[in-house]
């Protein structure tokens, strides 16, 4: 067993830029696990970022330049968003208010429902019975809408963080895409200069998840 961890060690770890590899997935689990809550409108920024640079790209290789790409492309993003928060948000608000409002009706329905069944089987189900379910169901809407209420006034700070990542993360998402050469020559500075193993993963990585959108899209 002893020998079996040794050579394994040996043949990983003695490379040094596989050693680096190891070190940086590490460090980057470790941040995640640690302040992954705090890092999450970044951590969202960065995952969009990096998926709108492909049509970046494909911009650019339409000769158009890329403050120009960045700038379509980040435009196309804030109407779509837009086109959610505006469009199908209100929308599914107005069906839930609407549901919600065809809830006292529906209770008074199937009460009645309810009224009508011990004069049709009286040997089955007896006036008493239907008044004590009648109770039960009322109480239970009370319930209901009583946790409703809870939950609305407990969800306003969540609400308003919300509110927080919608303005702050598309501005970062704009400054990745605009400062993308900026931005990774920043953190080249915090790696040694002999990292070829890690920059091939990285293009391995690049094309995977690029394969694996692209076939989302066309899903």
């Amino acid at each position: 067993m002893f020998n079996f961890i040794n050579a394994w060690y040996r043949r990983y770890f003695t490379d040094p830029q596989a050693s680096l590899l190891v070190i940086l997935l590490a460090f980057g689990l470790i941040i995640f696990l640690i302040m992954g809550k705090m890092l999450a409108p970044l951590l969202a920024a960065l995952v969009i970022a990096y998926l709108l640079e492909g049509a970046v790209y494909k911009l650019q290789m339409k000769d158009i330049t890329r403050f120009a790409s960045v700038n379509i492309v980040y435009l196309l993003f804030l109407v779509f968003m837009a086109y959610i928060l505006f469009g199908l948000m209100p929308l599914l608000y107005r069906q839930v208010s609407q549901f919600f409002q065809e809830v006292p009706e529906m209770i008074r329905n199937i009460q009645e429902l309810l009224l009508r069944l011990p004069e049709q089987y009286p040997d089955l189900i007896s006036e008493e019975y239907v008044w004590e379910l009648n109770s039960n169901i009322r109480d239970s809407f009370s319930e209901l809408g009583q946790s409703v209420l809870s939950f609305s006034l407990a969800s306003m700070p969540a609400v308003i963080t919300i509110l927080v990542y919608l303005i702050l993360v598309p501005l970062m998402i704009f400054f990745f895409l605009k400062d993308k050469k900026i931005v990774i020559e920043w953190l080249a500075r915090f790696l040694p200069k002999e990292r070829q193993l890690v920059d091939e993963v990285w293009v391995e990585m690049d094309a995977q998840i690029g394969n694996y959108v692209r076939g989302k899209f066309n899903e």
